[in-house]
């Protein structure tokens, strides 16, 4: 068996981080539509995981000292998804990754909230965020077609792991590896 070279081994990373990241964003996903009885403060931390996972593949990596990638193109995402995938990255980027005071100008996103009482004051910010049924199911939808498109990428390099004694392993993403599997102890 041939090791696969160092590109074929960052492509072997790439469709499977992808696949990875966007099978947690799934899976939150169902959980979320699945329990809304949640509080809202769990419906909030798992619609941040949501979108946490998705935006990974969408975004700069490092895969080697000098070498750094994005895993999947947006190109890649259908037009009926587009909206759904920009709204992900921009509460990745502007709400949830980083929290802007002036992300979203028509709501309190973000914003500190005063609650005053006969105790005292609180201070906070906010970001009540959750998701609508119809983002949940649409997120699982485009999920599920992307996790297909890195299976599809990773086929082509399932005859490398075919020979591979059992056991758990790292896949190496040096340049001229000793091993380009190391197993783990």
């Amino acid at each position: 068996m041939n090791a696969p070279s160092q590109h074929e081994r960052i492509e072997i990373w790439r469709y499977t981080y992808a696949r990875s990241s966007l099978v947690e964003a799934r899976e939150a996903a169902k959980l979320l539509f699945a329990h809304r009885e949640l509080p809202d403060e769990v419906q909030e931390a798992i619609a941040c995981q949501i979108v946490v996972a998705y935006a990974r593949p969408f975004t700069k990596s490092q895969v080697t000292e000098s070498k750094r990638i994005v895993p999947l193109a947006n190109e890649l995402v259908p037009v009926k998804f587009q909206a759904l995938h920009k709204e992900h990255l921009e509460m990745r980027d502007r709400g949830i990754g980083h929290k802007d005071a002036i992300a979203f100008p028509s709501s309190p996103m973000n914003r500190v909230i005063i609650r005053r009482d006969d105790t005292g004051f609180e201070l906070h910010t906010v970001s009540h965020y959750t998701m609508l049924d119809g983002g949940l199911k649409q997120t699982v939808e485009l999920c599920d077609y992307l996790v297909q498109h890195c299976i599809s990428k990773l086929t082509p390099y399932c005859a490398s792991f075919v020979g591979v004694e059992k056991g758990i392993y790292v896949l190496s993403l040096e340049a001229d590896p000793k091993e380009w599997l190391l197993k783990k102890a």
